[in-house]
């Protein structure tokens, strides 16, 4: 993946995220576009050549914003199953929380980067 590519899925990303808290794209839209962004692209740099890894590398914030989103929302369940009360004893929760919890995100990294974790 070059710079450019890697900017351009990244201001993707991020526009979908950006449209999804301001209320012009609903959250299932969302979580439908956003499809499993950025695990989906090995963004972890494990599949990366030297160079990759260079460039991922320079992008880590704007990479560690959408991992920490990817942890945020993997307890996400259906409406009807967020309604079932074994759903939320094993820590699921609902669309309605999901936003919730994406738009307290982006409060706290309005630019879209983060540190990254441990190891990264």
């Amino acid at each position: 993946m070059t710079e450019s590519e890697l900017a351009a899925l990244l201001d993707a990303h991020d526009g979908l995220v950006r449209s999804c808290v301001n209320s012009v794209l609903p959250f299932a839209e969302f979580l439908a576009l956003y499809n499993d962004f950025p695990q989906a692209y090995a963004l972890d740099g494990h599949e990366a050549t030297p160079d990759e890894r260079a460039i991922l590398q320079r992008s880590r914030k704007r990479i560690a914003f959408h991992c920490q989103l990817a942890s945020v929302l993997s307890g996400l369940s259906s409406a009807a199953d967020s309604a079932n009360g074994m759903y939320g004893d094993a820590g699921r929760f609902g669309p309605t929380v999901g936003l919730m919890r994406l738009r307290e995100l982006v409060g706290r990294y309005p630019d879209f980067k983060a540190e990254p974790g441990p190891g990264k």
